[in-house]
């Protein structure tokens, strides 16, 4: 990576896309009315935000080897994002008792360990068991010997990408009747952002394949808002044939987004902007960690607040980012809380 600058950017614009997907959960209450004509074609404009973390992934860490070995890189894995799982989770068990939401006799172990292991204590944190899954993968994909990773990481997604996303898609939309199943497993799940991710970091596309890119991405959204609406629109209920991180339309959209990002941050110079980004760079996980409880005490302690209104779900992540910072900036200044917070 020529410009590895644009690995925070996209780090960024992914995690703000993501506190908006939350602010805008009532998209997933159905309705006829026109907020969720709105939130629907928010879901789908932001929808890109997992997919990013995922490629940011692979762009940060398939080469992780040329750095440091394979136990450092649990070891680095294990403080950056499982400690900080399981100490929120645990704050969340906290903040649940302190709302009155449960009681004390409920904390069993039983429920601590289904509540952390299904992230039923903070749904939000649905994310983590796929990306440990992608984190104990990686030692094995990393091996590929250097000079081979381009064409061998090329392969696997393209006959991925084939197999397990573009098949069953067309099975599901024009509702063949298709009992054989193909899969490769090496790219399955997440696994497929990881290769993209790296590809793309490591390779500069021509004006004609950027453009090419940036089409499908295109279609790939119009194909999700426009497929989402009409198929709910005719069952009275969300339908998600066009929907799903692994599937068509959001990952030809999510590569536009990520070759968008990486191209724009090529061709911005101010340093100004550049400290801006570099700084909030700094707090897009701890983001991450908190949104859910500062969405929850304000939706619960404020039930005044209009959830379904432009304001609250286009305005609301800018206020969740800059508390989320603040909150980190104290937690950091103590010894022991810093590790969660990292």
């Amino acid at each position: 990576m020529k410009n590895v600058r644009f690995i925070t950017l996209e780090s960024v614009v992914a995690t703000f896309a993501v506190v908006v997907l939350h602010t805008n959960g009532v998209f997933w209450n159905f309705s006829t009315e026109h907020y969720w004509f709105t939130a629907n074609i928010i879901e789908c404009l932001f929808y890109f935000s997992v997919p990013i973390f995922f490629m940011i992934t692979g762009a940060t860490l398939l080469d992780y080897d040329d750095r440091y070995s394979t136990k450092v890189f649990f070891i680095k894995r294990l403080k950056k994002t499982f400690i900080p799982f399981i100490a929120w989770s645990l704050i969340g068990v906290v903040y649940l008792i302190v709302m009155n939401r449960i009681g004390l006799n409920e904390i069993t172990f039983k429920y601590l360990f289904y509540g952390i292991t299904k992230t039923t204590i903070v749904n939000l944190y649905w994310f983590f068991p796929p990306l440990f899954c992608v984190y104990l993968s990686i030692p094995l994909i990393a091996a590929v010997k250097k000079e081979k990773k381009q064409s061998i990481y090329l392969y696997t997604s393209i006959i991925c990408f084939i197999c397990n996303i573009c098949i069953p898609f067309v099975i599901n939309v024009f509702k063949i009747d298709y009992k054989f199943s193909i899969s490769v497993s090496v790219g399955s799940g997440y696994l497929l952002y990881v290769l993209i991710g790296y590809l793309l970091s490591y390779n500069d596309l021509e004006l004609k394949q950027r453009i090419i890119v940036y089409f499908l991405g295109l279609f790939g959204l119009l194909v999700h808002i426009m497929g989402t609406y009409k198929l709910s629109i005719e069952a009275g209920t969300i339908i998600r044939t066009f929907k799903g991180y692994n599937n068509v339309p959001c990952i030809m959209y999510s590569i536009g987004i990520f070759v968008l990002i990486k191209i724009i941050a090529e061709k911005i110079s101010s340093e100004h902007f550049w400290k801006i980004i570099n700084f909030l760079g700094k707090y897009t996980f701890s983001v991450y960690l908190m949104q859910w409880f500062i969405m929850d005490f304000v939706t619960h302690k404020f039930s005044e607040i209009n959830i379904y209104s432009m304001w609250y779900r286009l305005g609301t992540p800018i206020l969740i980012y800059l508390i989320c910072v603040i909150i980190t900036i104290v937690l950091r200044k103590i010894p022991i809380l810093k590790k969660i917070v990292p």
